[in-house]
């Protein structure tokens, strides 16, 4: 392998899963007041600099984690997050449904072939979802999840030469990107931000729109030049 693929690959390692990281916490439930006060405490000005560049949103919202009282943000994040994402609110529709399938199938319903087709890629890495058959797996912070996963699989591949799980870590990341962020982020962000949702959760989902858009490109870099070898 290149060592230019390599020295790029290790100068965004870090930055690239706890970017994704920090999206999986957000989306996967309600925030609770240990990881605002975490967020608060080791949080870098410079990594919210990367995080709110652009973002007004998520601006707003860090200037208020910087002054505010944790736990008054701890209800107002969980009421929103209830709200937008969750099935059983109070009003019974959910302006921003967080499952690829209701994005990608005629119905728009759950258990859709996004789910199998995570299920079985999640299998060929020797993983599996601890809710299965309980939960839909195409959940976008599950995604996320395998997203970072699958950003270390690829950095130990190379750490240790294994040119063969470099390529799978790769043209995998690469088609967790094409043949599913692809195909419902834009939409499921839209929806975010047009719902009457949190400063938080609009700055998520701009950020999430933004990043992986921006990481695929970076990925298809990669993947390009795997092909041309």
């Amino acid at each position: 392998m290149e060592k230019m693929v390599q020295q790029d690959y290790c100068l965004t390692i870090e930055e690239r899963t706890t970017i994704y990281t920090f999206l999986k916490v957000g989306f996967e439930g309600p925030l609770t007041f240990e990881t605002l006060k975490l967020w608060k405490e080791t949080f870098s000005l410079d990594f919210i600099n990367v995080l709110t560049d652009g973002n007004e949103d998520l601006s707003e919202y860090f200037g208020d984690l910087k002054s505010n009282d944790l736990a008054a943000i701890e209800k107002r994040e969980k009421e929103a997050y209830l709200a937008t994402f969750n099935l059983l609110n109070k009003t019974g529709e959910v302006p921003a449904p967080p499952w690829e399938s209701v994005y990608v199938t005629k119905d728009q319903t759950l258990y859709g072939d996004p789910v199998f087709q995570l299920r079985k890629q999640l299998d060929n890495f020797g993983l599996k979802f601890v809710n299965e058959n309980a939960e839909p797996e195409d959940h976008i912070a599950i995604e996320l999840e395998f997203m970072c996963y699958l950003n270390h699989y690829t950095w130990e591949a190379l750490k240790t030469g294994n040119k063969d799980r470099y390529v799978k870590g790769i043209y995998t990341q690469y088609w967790l990107h094409k043949e599913h962020f692809n195909h419902w982020i834009q939409l499921f962000t839209k929806d975010i931000l047009s719902s009457g949702t949190s400063h938080f959760y609009k700055g998520l989902a701009t950020l999430l729109r933004d990043f992986v858009a921006e990481d695929f490109e970076y990925i298809k870099l990669l993947k390009e030049d795997l092909d041309n070898e």
